[in-house]
């Protein structure tokens, strides 16, 4: 495959590559500024030795938000829920690049920046009027939409490096005309099936176990009556609070605050504007003329300038989203007015405001309270790990956990009976869910006895722990266990009777005998279904078992064992498709073939690359829980 990946960058396949630039240059928009702040930037994700920080996150989401609020307008609500939602997508989305590029540094793909060149050359986009690449305009567009030229190169350059690695092996997937009959029939086909369902909880056992076999039992499968190792713990938790006090910011650093986010709390004015662009004055002129006749903005760009709607539209821009030279002339208009022709670098322009967004500013003082209390987290959070790195010392100088509890007037919490599920024989119950959670459990069992352990951090504050007793694990005597010895033989006995019953029903049935025949021999129902097609429901069996089943023959038997359930099931008659699907609906049934197998294709490819490397999400910097 990494063959076949590297020959693609010399053979310079440019249409998937523009599918790809092209959607990311949808995403150019957007501001900075939502989340977050410079000292309260911590690492979100990690592959191996990338590192992506929670600065990078939230930039993105500005960007969505900025992106969400252009199209459903500044009136829009957008609640925490979704936020949080888009949130977990950028993520995603991070991870999966993060994981694709360190793919190509481990199989030496890269991309040449003669190739990177062709591409942006290519774009229509940045082509002037004869089609031909303007750099100029590149450099306006990208100025518009906030990039730099080094941003978006970079950006076109991990683009083509997912092609490679992931678009790139599977485009040659296709599906020949020749198969549209096939399609067509397997889509259109329903199936009649007949079914036993056989339920081994619903056996009759005969006799009772004996006592060589519940001996037996309990020397085959001891592990499972063992008494899990425990352990008596003591600890001690602090919050960020405790630890760190109530920080108050002074003035000066809430208005630095305030002044380091300012894209969040102020939104300068914006006219969404029209354009035409003219290489000649006489042509602008001409152009102006038409406008002062009240001919339609639209078509004289059409007509003179021989732009379409689209490049027609500026869209909504800031005074500093423009070039110096229109900035306040199009800024000076109100709405519905016209200026121009004016002259640029670029030619000659004339503008029209359709319609005019006001300033947005909140105060500082009406955020105020807010900024206190993100600066106070920050603060906190940067003074309780001081205090943690203090407290660190004093156990490895030889503190006991009664002494830190003293000094920093913590109570101490006892648990006895701790198991490795997160289990305790006695725990108070505000103590049950942090005694239950993976960190808190892989601590208490990775010390001896008498041991205190270093400084765990939790989603709350930090825990310390002392291991004051172990229990070792050893096996339940068997008077303690006989009821559960003899529960799991009656239940092995009766999926043994369920089993042996199952294989002769298949065996007649495979001998050729008819399932109303062998369902009355053995006293057991069935059931016939409606004719169905593969996309929908029968029984209990899931959508891919039901898939399954369409590919067997008339009246072959098979069998699925689901839950506490054995069913066989009979393809017993073939309908085919009562119409063959139109030219449109057939290219939609392709379309739906051919992208299930590409989308499983890509999955498995990127599931293969992140499998090489520790990828590990910390999604609690971002304020949400860590299992999400």
């Amino acid at each position: 495959m990494i063959t076949k990946i590297r020959s693609f960058q010399d053979s310079f396949w440019v249409k998937g590559i523009l599918v790809l630039t092209a959607l990311s240059f949808m995403s150019l928009f957007g501001i900075s500024g939502y989340l977050g702040s410079a000292n309260a930037n911590r690492p979100i994700i990690k592959v191996d030795d990338t590192v992506i920080y929670r600065d990078e996150i939230n930039a993105q989401l500005n960007q969505q938000l900025q992106t969400a609020k252009a199209l459903l307008g500044d009136n829009a609500e957008i609640s925490d829920e979704i936020k949080n939602s888009m949130t977990l997508e950028i993520v995603h989305k991070n991870v999966i690049n993060a994981i694709i590029s360190k793919a190509a540094d481990d199989n030496s793909v890269s991309i040449s920046d003669e190739l990177v060149r062709k591409i942006v050359h290519l774009q229509p986009e940045f082509a002037d009027a004869d089609g031909k690449f303007n750099l100029e305009k590149m450099r306006r567009m990208l100025s518009v939409s906030g990039w730099s030229e080094q941003q978006y190169i970079d950006s076109l350059r991990r683009d083509i490096i997912k092609q490679h690695l992931v678009a790139s092996p599977i485009d040659g997937l296709a599906l020949p005309a020749f198969m549209n009959e096939y399609i067509a029939k397997l889509d259109g086909q329903r199936k009649v099936f007949q079914y036993i369902s056989i339920k081994p909880s619903a056996m009759k056992i005969d006799r009772p176990i004996s006592n060589d076999e519940l001996e037996q039992y309990y020397q085959d499968f001891a592990l499972q009556f063992e008494e899990p190792e425990s352990r008596d713990i003591s600890f001690i938790t602090f919050s960020v609070d405790q630890l760190a006090g109530k920080y108050i910011p002074t003035d000066d650093e809430i208005r630095a605050y305030y002044d380091e986010n300012i894209n969040e709390y102020v939104i300068p004015e914006n006219r969404n504007v029209l354009q035409m662009v003219f290489d000649k004055q006489e042509d602008a002129d001409k152009a102006k003329a038409a406008l002062d006749k009240g001919t339609d903005f639209y078509k004289v760009a059409q007509d003179i300038a021989g732009q379409d709607k689209a490049s027609t539209e500026l869209g909504n821009v800031s005074r500093d989203m423009l070039i110096a030279d229109m900035s306040d002339a199009v800024f000076a208009l109100k709405k519905g007015d016209i200026v121009g022709p004016v002259k640029s670098d670029l030619g000659w322009h004339i503008m029209k405001v359709v319609s005019i967004t006001p300033k947005k500013e909140t105060s500082l003082a009406s955020v105020r309270s807010k900024i206190v209390d993100t600066i106070r987290r920050d603060k906190a959070y940067d003074q309780a790990n001081d205090v943690i790195a203090e407290i660190e010392d004093k156990l490895g100088a030889g503190a006991t956990l009664e002494q830190i509890a003293q000094e920093y007037n913590a109570t101490i919490h006892k648990v006895s009976g701790l198991t490795e599920n997160g289990t305790a024989k006695n725990v108070a119950v505000a103590n049950k869910s942090l005694i239950a959670t993976p960190d808190f459990i892989d601590t208490a069992f990775s010390y001896n006895d008498g041991e205190t352990s270093q400084v765990l951090e939790t989603d709350n504050g930090y825990v310390l722990i002392k291991v004051e007793n172990i229990k070792e694990a050893s096996i339940k005597d068997i008077d303690k266990v006989r009821r559960d010895i003899i529960k799991m033989w009656e239940a092995n006995e009766k999926l043994a009777i369920a089993q042996e019953l199952v294989n002769d029903i298949v065996h007649d049935l495979e001998n050729g005998d008819k399932l109303t025949d062998v369902a009355a021999r053995f006293n057991i129902g069935f059931k016939t279904s409606a004719p169905i097609k593969k996309s929908q429901k029968l029984a209990s069996l899931s959508p891919m078992q039901v898939k399954d089943l369409f590919r067997e023959s008339l009246n072959m038997p098979k069998t699925f064992n689901k839950d506490d359930e054995f069913i066989i099931v009979i393809p017993s008659k073939i309908l085919q498709a009562e119409r063959m699907p139109t030219d449109k609906e057939m290219e939609a049934l392709r379309d739906t073939y051919l992208s299930g197998i590409s989308q499983t294709v890509a999955d498995e490819l990127i599931q293969s690359y992140g499998s090489e490397y520790d990828v590990r999400i910390k999604y609690r910097n971002l304020g949400m829980e860590d299992n999400i």
